[in-house]
C-alpha cells in the first residue's frame, strides 16, 4: 500500500514537471509564431508602401541616395527614348515639373507599350556612380486618368 502512495506521488510529480514543460514549450512557441508574423506585417507594410521622389530631390540628394534602392518619378522625354531589341536594354531621360534637370534611366526588360512623350513614369532601382539611374522596374502612368477634367458642374439637390 505504501508502495501504491509512492508510485501514485512519483507519477503525480511526473505529471506536473511534464505540464510545466509542456507550457514552456508552448509559451516558446507562441512567442517564435507572434514575432515571425510580427517580422511579415512588417516587411509587407513596408514593401507595400510605395514612396517616390522627384528628379530634383534625387540629385539633391547627392551621393547620399546613390546605390540605395529608390522610386524616382518624372515625365518621360520623348526624344530620348531608345530601344535595343537584341539587348533588350531600353534607355530614356525623365524630367519633374520643378526643375529642368533630367535623368538617364537604363533598365534590361520588355519594352512597355505605353512609353509615350511627357507621360508620367515611375521607375524602382538605384542611382549608379555615373549618374545613370539602373531601373529594375517600372510604371508608365496614363495621364488622363490621373488629369482633372476642365469642365465644372453644379449639382443642385432636389
Amino acid at each position: 500500500m505504501i508502495f501504491r502512495i509512492f508510485l501514485w506521488s512519483s507519477l503525480i510529480r511526473e505529471m506536473n514537471n511534464l505540464t510545466i514543460s509542456t507550457r514552456a514549450k508552448l509559451v516558446v512557441a507562441l512567442i517564435i509564431v507572434v514575432s515571425i508574423i510580427g517580422v511579415l506585417i512588417e516587411t509587407a507594410i513596408t514593401k507595400a508602401s510605395t514612396y517616390y521622389i522627384t528628379v530634383h530631390e534625387l540629385y539633391s540628394e547627392g551621393a547620399a541616395g546613390m546605390h540605395h534602392d529608390t522610386a524616382v518619378s518624372g515625365d518621360i522625354v520623348g526624344a530620348s527614348v531608345r530601344w535595343d531589341p537584341k539587348t533588350r536594354l531600353l534607355s530614356f531621360s525623365i524630367k519633374d515639373d520643378t526643375s529642368s534637370q533630367t535623368l538617364l534611366v537604363r533598365f534590361r526588360g520588355d519594352k512597355p507599350d505605353s512609353l509615350t512623350n511627357n507621360w508620367p513614369v515611375i521607375a524602382f532601382g538605384q542611382l549608379n556612380s555615373g549618374g545613370q539611374f539602373e531601373a529594375t522596374k517600372l510604371l508608365v502612368k496614363c495621364p488622363s486618368k490621373y488629369s482633372a477634367k476642365d469642365e465644372q458642374r453644379t449639382y443642385t439637390a432636389k
